[in-house]
């Protein structure tokens, strides 16, 4: 089979699955339109920063369209295609009409060629901050917290809604990584982090003695909850003694080296759900806290959500949750290994591609979410 991934490298996640898809005999390709500062590896980049806008805009068209015949299966991220720019032209004139079937012709195309099209999406690709504000008490889709809340509501709301109403209705099948989306897209269906090839990372667990490192990745402080964070941990310097750890503009290896060396990680306190960050830790042993929504567990499997290996933090009460965790040093080793046997059975690139693959095949089949394992 041939699969494509693409048009971006979010997260580590289209690699990782790309590169089990190949172990099992498929030749899947990962190809972006552009990298970032992350440096997380593609098959293939189309063009960077020295290239015109007219030039990206023409090379990524043309690849999409290409692409239609080199490919069986068509796997994209982020609400985003090779042709679909991520915003809808003005509806109210004839040009702006003729833009979004151009813009869409890829996927219509793919459709009458039975050529398979798959969407992921991440989180804010398709969170509408208006309906998360009245949902979540917490959330970053707030104002004061999100530098891109007033955006959303102005603009932005609006082009995700367009994107859910119009363009993912092309798609064969829909995920999402952050179980909020399951409001707002109910075709879709929940898919854990698959952005850690498990084998190679090997377990460090934590010790229970000494001055413990905290880590934390803002790579939004604004959606993570940064300053929360840092406010409380700020309240707790004077009753625990801890090294915090900041780990901001460095490329996807450089990171991974600093977080070998941590005892525990604090991931995100706003999203409601724990990210690709935190996959990679607990893979390395590292127990790790971060806010979990019960209101959007509903979307997870219940055989999930029983073995869920994370320190839930109320963002209404961080110090006290985190002085807790503090206290439970003694137990950091045993969590750290709790953290990992979970990342082996719920997010195992290897058998979330076997099931991505039975889906390929049959795209009407049963997704069914199992632990590796079982």
């Amino acid at each position: 089979m041939r699969i494509l991934h693409g048009p971006f490298n979010i997260g580590n996640q289209p690699w990782s699955l790309s590169r089990a898809e190949r172990r099992r005999g498929n030749s899947s390709d990962l190809v972006v339109r552009s990298g970032t500062w992350f440096k997380y590896p593609a098959d293939r980049v189309l063009y960077d920063d020295s290239t015109s806008r007219f030039q990206k805009t023409l090379r990524s068209a043309a690849f999409g369209l290409l692409a239609l015949f080199r490919y069986d299966v068509l796997h994209y991220y982020f609400g985003l295609t090779f042709l679909y720019p991520g915003f809808p032209f003005p509806e109210t004139t004839r040009r702006g009409r003729l833009l979004n079937l151009l813009a869409t012709i890829d996927l219509r195309i793919a459709k009458r060629l039975r050529t398979k099209r798959f969407m992921t999406l991440q989180g804010c690709d398709a969170r509408l901050a208006g309906e998360g504000n009245k949902r979540n008490q917490w959330t970053m889709c707030s104002k004061g917290r999100c530098s891109a809340y007033e955006t959303c509501i102005s603009m932005l709301d609006a082009r995700r809604r367009h994107l859910i109403d119009h363009v993912l209705p092309l798609f064969d099948r829909v995920f999402y990584l952050n179980p909020e989306l399951g409001h707002l897209v109910p075709t879709g269906q929940f898919l854990p982090y698959a952005n850690v090839e498990i084998d190679k990372f090997a377990p460090q667990y934590p010790s229970p003695r000494g001055k413990p490192k905290i880590v934390h990745a803002p790579s939004d402080g604004s959606i993570k909850g940064t300053q929360l964070i840092l406010d409380a941990l700020e309240l707790l310097k004077s009753r625990f003694e801890f090294e915090l750890i900041l780990v901001e503009k460095k490329t996807h290896e450089e990171a991974l080296a600093v977080y070998r060396s941590a005892d525990l990680a604090i991931d995100q306190v706003l999203a409601g759900w724990y990210g690709g960050f935190a996959v990679e830790m607990m893979a390395m042993g590292k127990p790790v806290a971060c806010y979990i929504r019960e209101s959007d567990l509903k979307f997870v499997p219940e055989a999930m959500r029983d073995d869920l290996a994370i320190l839930n933090i109320d963002p209404g009460r961080l110090a006290e949750d985190i002085a807790a965790i503090l206290e439970r040093r003694d137990e950091w080793p045993e969590l750290g290994r709790k953290a990992r046997r979970y990342v082996e059975r719920w997010h195992n690139h290897d058998h979330i591609a076997d099931a991505m693959l039975a889906a390929y095949h049959d795209t009407h089949s049963l997704f069914v979410l199992t632990p590796a394992g079982s």
